[in-house]
């Protein structure tokens, strides 16, 4: 092979490692026929593409694009085509969600596989953009033309009937919500909400969400559950971002955040969504107001930005020359500008950090000690035994014992408490 096969070949053996999407590059036969020159893959009797040939012809069609063009069989199964003549290249499947998919009450590997007349389907777990992001390499190794994700997704998902329907949908719900004479809440209630946790002001983000107003919320799905869940997860991604310009660190926001949309996924209540909406809320405010009520602390962005760091890294053992490496400042001045802001080392305050995460976890999560130790990054389950031991006066064991079901039964007790109310 010539040294630009070479890195070819190389290319798709990367991206069948990382995503395990099988590749066939093809080359292309007068104007409608395509011949396999290469496989990338497992087993090419497991593949769809390969055994059915209505299939292979009609992605092929569908890819003559100056782009890489993504093809949805059935969702969630994502292929990719890249024409690039004389060749063509078919990338997939993959499946880009987590969780299994059913249809006529099959999964959706045995579905497609019967589709197909394929005794075994393999279609692996990979992240849309994950996905895009290698069949981008690998059109840039093509082609030697640059694309972004975002033009990508632009190329193959805007149409005019994408367009259209939106501008249809947007006139059908304003009539709608003009012939029932029916108004949102009004921006004055979510303003004052946000200004509350942006100052810390617990009590009048409490009276704000306890207002009464004329308007209603918005409907954001056919399912009832549905639609609460979603503004749930719009208003909290709000109140994160009031929050970080409250001064909270946008890494442990954003983490928050996260943890609470997960949280309202799991739910399967609208009284406990709405319990969860109202209680983030109110969280996020209790954050902004106990940083703010440490007065003595002067911002620094260095050390802020320091500190996000060591919450990126809290699942990993954390050693303070690579964060100065990091922040691209000696290790000295760094330590000396931690302990002078902070008013501790920066060891301290990793531990210190450490500590919190694992007691939540000890009360919170069903973790066994020793996965929690190795967790936040430390060697051995006696190494974290002995450092919580120091902090906490207590062993990991002796801590969740005497806290996990007492936190357990306040928690649930406050829950049933304020769904009464």
């Amino acid at each position: 092979m010539r040294r630009s096969e070479l890195e070819l070949h190389y290319l798709c053996n990367h991206i069948l490692r990382t995503t395990h999407a099988q590749i066939r590059e093809y080359k292309i036969v007068g104007e409608d026929g395509i011949e396999l020159v290469h496989y990338y893959g497992d087993d090419i009797r497991e593949d769809a593409v390969s055994a059915d040939e209505g299939f292979a012809q009609e992605i092929f069609h569908v890819g003559v694009e100056e782009y890489p063009v993504i093809y949805i069989e059935e969702y969630p199964v994502y292929y990719a085509v890249i024409y690039c003549s004389p060749a063509c290249y078919i990338i997939g499947p993959v499946n880009v969600e987590q969780q299994q998919i059913y249809r006529e009450g099959m999964s959706v590997q045995n579905y497609l596989a019967r589709q197909h007349k394929v005794k075994c389907l393999k279609i692996p777990y990979c992240e849309y953009e994950a996905f895009c992001q290698e069949v981008l390499l690998l059109f840039y190794m093509l082609t030697g033309r640059e694309m972004s994700y975002k033009e990508l997704n632009d190329k193959n998902f805007i149409t005019e009937d994408l367009l259209a329907s939106m501008k249809k949908k947007k006139s059908t719900l304003f009539f709608n919500y003009h012939e029932c004479s029916r108004v949102h809440n009004p921006y004055s209630l979510e303003a004052r909400t946000m200004e509350g946790i942006r100052k810390g002001d617990v009590e009048r983000v409490k009276k704000s969400l306890d207002e009464t107003f004329v308007g209603e919320y918005g409907v954001l799905s056919k399912n009832a559950l549905q639609s609460v869940k979603n503004l749930g997860i719009v208003g909290l991604a709000l109140a994160s971002r009031a929050a970080i310009e409250g001064g909270m660190p946008y890494e442990e926001a954003f983490s928050l955040n996260d943890s609470q949309i997960l949280k309202l996924e799991e739910m399967n209540n609208i009284g406990e969504v709405e319990v969860m909406i109202r209680r983030g809320k109110i969280q996020y405010a209790e954050i902004v107001r106990d940083l703010m009520n440490d007065s003595n602390k002067k911002k620094n962005p260095l050390i802020e930005e320091c500190k996000n760091l060591i919450f990126r890294k809290m699942h990993s053992k954390i050693i303070v020359r690579e964060l100065a490496d990091e922040l691209e400042v000696s290790i000295e001045y760094l330590s000396a500008l931690f302990r002078k802001i902070e008013g501790v080392c920066i060891k301290d305050y990793i531990m210190k950090q450490k500590m919190q995460l694992a007691e939540n976890l000890l009360i919170y999560s069903e973790y066994s000690i020793e996965q929690i130790g190795l967790y936040l990054g430390f060697s051995s389950q006696s190494h974290f035994g002995a450092i919580f031991k120091k902090y906490e006066e207590m062993t990991p064991k002796q801590y969740r014992n005497v806290y996990v079901k007492k936190e357990f039964q306040e928690t649930n007790k406050n829950l049933t408490k304020t769904i009464k109310s």
